[in-house]
């Protein structure tokens, strides 16, 4: 007998989504995608301008490490079905506001995380 392989966790399955591909298709016929610019970075060692750069608009705003790739797609669904969002709403975004840090954008620790959709593809980044 051939030795039993470990399963990929969900973690895992879902880091091996390439940037702008489906992370999670939703019943109501949106698909969270993958956003690696927004991903968290590590920050150590770098200088404050180096943090700013890097979490420039241009780069993007920065999730914190609680903030992996699972608690990013299960939030989104929540927060979509909270939102009673489907791919009829059309285009829209909203802000949510939390009471811990959920990111840096340009440099500052950020509470809020805002949630796109652009009428069938769904990502979310923090911002100031």
């Amino acid at each position: 007998m051939g030795e039993a392989s470990e399963s990929p966790s969900g973690q895992e399955l879902l880091r091996s989504v390439l940037d702008g591909l489906p992370l999670k298709v939703l019943a109501g016929g949106l698909v969270i995608v993958r956003r690696k610019k927004h991903e968290p970075i590590d920050l150590a060692g770098l200088t404050a301008e180096k943090i700013v750069e890097r979490t420039s608009k241009r780069s993007g705003s920065k999730f914190t490490a609680r903030w992996d790739l699972m608690r990013y797609a299960n939030w989104i669904e929540a927060r979509t079905g909270e939102l009673h969002w489907t791919a009829k709403t059309g285009p829209v975004a909203m802000d949510t506001p939390f009471d811990e840090v959920v990111g840096i954008s340009r440099g500052k620790e950020v509470y809020t995380i805002r949630l796109v959709s652009d009428g069938r593809h769904l990502h979310a980044y923090p911002v100031e």
